[in-house]
């Protein structure tokens, strides 16, 4: 079956323009959009997108702003944050695919940020389930160890001394995605140096936050070598969904012959008849 990605232009409802690619299903029972990790280009999922178009699903795959074809300027100058990409951004997707799809049915599925802020986009409810990948909170007493003092010195050292050297986050050999723009890094550090849920208490900009709202079924899927998304950090958000019927699951890498996983292998080809094939199970019951 030979299927392609088509470009698209979102425009989200502050007018900004973000650059999709959208891969169609040749029969098509419902549509996906895939809402990414931090600092992963749209291309990263782009394998994972063409097989959920051979499952019968239309997906869309996109680039936040600041981030590859939805950047706009040097990052230093780019000044969206990362409450945007939920706000704004994940809207915007949902919006095209529920404008462009009328009589089929949604899903989201989010990697890390993609499904960690599902409880911001002002729009869920048009979306019958979400699917979250390695999602959980990023404060960094949750994460393993040694990780959390990695992370702790990513927060309190590097990211700080490169946003006095460069004005934002390069993509180097500390942090290996794509360089984040300052008011990005800023918003994250903040949550990931506190426990408190996400809200107003943790940061004026969530004021208007609508987890409670939530109410479609979420499967949480986490990976047992997984040292960001570990079970305290995954349940201390699902805390923030009291509304929403949750299905947990956790792989350990050795259960389906994979050396490792972590945070973001569940993308590799090499899972296609596993996790891959489990995951579009799952969101296709939904979509019935």
């Amino acid at each position: 079956m030979n299927l392609a990605a088509q470009p698209l232009t979102l425009v989200a409802a502050d007018g900004r323009e973000l650059g999709a690619l959208l891969v169609e299903a040749p029969s098509a029972g419902g549509a996906l959009c895939i809402n990414g990790a931090t600092g992963f280009r749209r291309e990263f999922y782009l394998k994972f997108a063409l097989y959920c178009a051979t499952r019968g699903l239309h997906t869309l795959i996109y680039d936040y702003r600041g981030i590859g074809s939805s950047a706009c300027g040097p990052p230093a100058a780019e000044p969206a944050c990362m409450s945007d990409w939920a706000r704004l951004d994940m809207a915007a997707a949902i919006e095209t695919l529920a404008a462009r799809y009328p009589q089929l049915p949604l899903t989201t599925l989010g990697h890390s940020v993609g499904g960690q802020l599902i409880g911001c986009v002002p729009n869920q409810a048009r979306v019958r389930a979400h699917l979250l990948l390695a999602a959980s909170t990023g404060y960094w007493r949750r994460q393993s160890v040694p990780f959390r003092y990695q992370a702790l010195a990513f927060w309190k050292l590097y990211g700080p001394l490169c946003l006095r050297r460069s004005g934002c986050v390069p993509k180097g050999l500390w942090w290996r995605g794509e360089t984040l723009p300052p008011q990005v890094f800023r918003q994250w550090r903040r949550w990931c140096l506190s426990p408190l849920a996400y809200g107003s208490q943790l940061d004026p900009a969530l004021a208007d936050a609508g987890f409670a709202a939530v109410r479609a079924p979420l499967l949480s899927w986490g990976f047992g070598d997984d040292p960001i998304a570990t079970p305290r950090a995954v349940e201390a958000l699902l805390a923030s969904y009291p509304n929403a019927p949750i299905e947990r699951r956790w792989t350990q890498p050795g259960a389906i012959g994979a050396r490792r996983i972590g945070h973001h292998g569940f993308f590799g080809e090499q899972q296609r008849e596993t996790l891959w094939r489990a995951a579009l199970d799952w969101l296709e019951q939904r979509c019935a």
